[in-house]
């Protein structure tokens, strides 16, 4: 798959497109040891420097969209982060 399509399709989209490997990674999970897998993965990512470069900016561009910081409404003597001016209002928190 393609940088932009990991990057705008859901992962559970994509992984309802083949049903079966999803099978095969679980049974795979579940049989080799976690210390195994984080050496796997360590070795492949020493391995391949421009994919793991690639992955890191892959991931920080999906989480920059998903982390975007919305208002929060607050008044005094109320520690409660309101996300709109009306439920700041209809608060019974410091009166």
């Amino acid at each position: 798959m393609g940088f932009l399509t990991r990057l705008f399709i859901p992962r559970k989209v994509r992984r309802l497109v083949h049903p079966v490997r999803g099978v095969k990674r679980s049974v795979k999970k579940a049989v080799v040891p976690k210390p195994v897998r984080n050496a796997m993965w360590t070795a492949h990512k020493v391995a391949h420097p421009v994919d793991s470069a690639a992955y890191a900016l892959e991931r920080s561009l999906r989480t920059k969209a998903r982390t975007a910081k919305s208002p929060v409404y607050m008044h005094t003597g109320c520690s409660v982060r309101h996300r709109s001016p009306e439920a700041r209002t209809k608060c019974r928190n410091g009166r």
